[in-house]
């Protein structure tokens, strides 16, 4: 981002002026070090560039002295913005470390999942975990690192990115190979393409003992529910897939995701996975 900001400055002002440019006074009264500040608010404000920006030309905006400098500065300064959220954007290609993957499941089904979206960029793993009495208590699990381009911080990274997920229906493309697994394991006839994800009306974070130390994650709940085996337009529910997230620095997200079918004893005496994301939490 700096460089980039530099090399506008550069560009724009060599034919403009003699000699050296003078990069500080390039953007205006304050102008370089409100997109210093800004930079820096990336890392410590919760949902990033969404509030970050916003923030910062509003109090450009209340400023006489700010809105005298976007008169005379406004090109370079909109060039310098939309600068740093396409390098944002870019930055969501970028790659993330190996999902989490506790050595109590064994290993992975699947160490990718082609119907998962390309951006942004992620890996995922997934495992089966069958009963030992044939019963109904078969499980998908599935361990995703996911980059967050729009915050480099931690603050609420995970429940900002969950709840962007909900907005745009980013969830659904990467749920497919969890219910071709659990079309595999259930009686009923299910069409991974006529699958509806239903929220839960829950608490948002639960706290997870590892027996050392305590975790509050960011939790979500839905019904999967399926189009094709009711005439209800909301569909009839087949099963509940629990998500939990863990952020980090640096802008990317450790998601743990749990499907299991309806009639599994769990949904009413594990709602939140406690074994599983204790294991999770301790790879």
């Amino acid at each position: 981002m700096v460089a980039v900001l530099f090399s506008i400055v550069y560009f724009l002002k060599r034919n403009e002026t003699e000699g050296k440019v003078e990069y500080r006074l390039a953007y205006g009264d304050k102008g370089l070090e409100m997109l210093i500040v800004s930079v820096v608010m990336l890392w410590v404000i919760p949902w990033g560039i969404l509030v970050v920006l916003p923030l910062a030309l509003l109090l450009s905006a209340l400023s006489p002295a700010g809105r005298e400098s976007w008169q005379e500065f406004g090109k370079i300064r909109t060039y310098a913005i939309i600068s740093m959220i396409i390098i944002l954007l870019i930055g969501g290609f970028a790659p993330t470390s190996p999902p989490k993957s506790p050595s109590e499941w064994g290993e992975p089904l699947f160490t990718e999942n082609p119907n998962a979206p390309l951006y942004p960029s992620g890996q995922q793993y997934t495992w089966l975990i069958l009963p030992t009495d044939g019963g109904l208590n078969v499980e998908i699990i599935q361990s995703l690192s996911l980059r967050t381009p729009h915050q480099l911080g931690k603050f609420a990274s995970a429940s900002s990115t969950l709840t962007i997920a909900d907005v745009f229906d980013m969830q659904q493309a990467r749920m497919v190979q969890a219910i071709q697994l659990l079309d595999e394991q259930i009686v009923f006839d299910i069409d991974e393409n006529e699958m509806l994800l239903s929220p839960v009306k829950d608490k948002k974070t639960h706290t997870y003992d590892t027996g050392g130390e305590k975790y509050e994650l960011d939790i979500r709940l839905y019904e999967l529910r399926s189009l094709t085996l009711s005439s209800d337009p909301q569909g009839i529910k087949v099963g509940e897939v629990f998500c939990a997230a863990e952020s980090s620095w640096g802008g990317e997200l450790d998601i743990l995701v749990v499907v299991r079918p309806i009639g599994h004893t769990g949904l009413n005496s594990d709602r939140y996975a406690e074994s599983l994301t204790v294991q999770w939490l301790s790879a």
